[in-house]
């Protein structure tokens, strides 16, 4: 089973920026979001703010970067806040490691890029394992939008089978075209021939992109998350607007016929 090389770049937790409005005697500039205030020859008064709740959750592959034919229907989350939304079952390997996919939603108000989890498995009160999320898709996440990922426990040999409990933290990146933030690759041509999924992306960010281009494929079982593979671009220098990135990604024996696959680089 193929592993993404962990990311070390800088994050920073993305928050929620307040609103304010006050009227004054003259004429000024008011937020699209608040109603303009009533002409008065007497004291201004200020206008109510419009606040706004969490964004309304959005359908699975919302922003369509992902190819495949899941279509998985996920919780709401938690408002405010880009949370873990469902997780696939823990599979663990003859070395010990174990890996664990889920879905999380960005409750926030602003998009997001490089997302990064971690999280804690505790059973029976004791901490039992620890692990660091190695994919997560698309590689930007609008508000309200679902979002994928993978946890890597490098030592799981002390979790049990049951009666585990997962915490997870989370940090983000705004999303932008800045250098090395997380930029996603629309795919234009898939193909799931039981043995790889075959393909190719475009750069339609209408920036300069580079590799390395994760290709990460999430398989599911009904609506369910179930296991994970993963593999790099055929490319992995720059890539100009409208260039392609061809991808083959082996399945392993992995059985997916229920996948959803997409592909992420960085910004020049």
């Amino acid at each position: 089973m193929s592993l993404k090389p962990k990311k070390f770049l800088p994050v920073i937790v993305v928050g929620a920026a307040a609103l304010f409005l006050a009227a004054c005697s003259q004429s000024a500039p008011v937020s699209k979001d608040a109603p303009a205030a009533a002409a008065s020859s007497s004291t201004p008064t200020a206008q109510p703010v419009k606040k706004t709740g969490a964004p309304a959750p959005l359908a699975f592959n919302a922003s369509g970067f992902f190819a495949g034919n899941a279509q998985p229907t996920f919780p709401a989350g938690e408002p405010g806040k880009v949370a873990v939304v469902a997780e696939g079952p823990l599979t663990k390997d003859s070395t010990g490691s174990a890996e664990m996919t889920f879905a999380y939603r960005n409750n926030t108000d602003k998009a997001i890029a490089h997302v990064d989890f971690t999280a804690m498995a505790s059973a029976g009160g004791k901490l039992v394992g620890t692990g660091k999320s190695q994919s997560t898709q698309p590689a930007q996440v609008k508000p309200g939008e679902a979002g994928l990922g993978m946890i890597y426990f490098e030592d799981a040999n002390s979790i049990p089978a049951t009666g585990v409990t997962y915490a997870f933290t989370v940090t983000t990146m705004a999303a932008d075209t800045s250098s090395y933030n997380t930029a996603p690759v629309q795919i234009t041509q898939s193909s799931n021939n039981g043995t790889s999924i075959i393909g190719a992306a475009t750069n339609k960010t209408g920036k300069m992109i580079t590799g390395p281009y994760e290709v990460d494929t999430y398989c599911f079982n009904g609506g369910n998350l179930a296991s994970y593979f993963s593999a790099f671009g055929d490319q992995d220098g720059d890539v100009a607007p409208n260039g392609t990135v061809s991808f083959t990604s082996d399945m392993y024996d992995t059985q997916c016929p229920t996948w959803a696959t997409a592909v992420s680089g960085y910004f020049k």
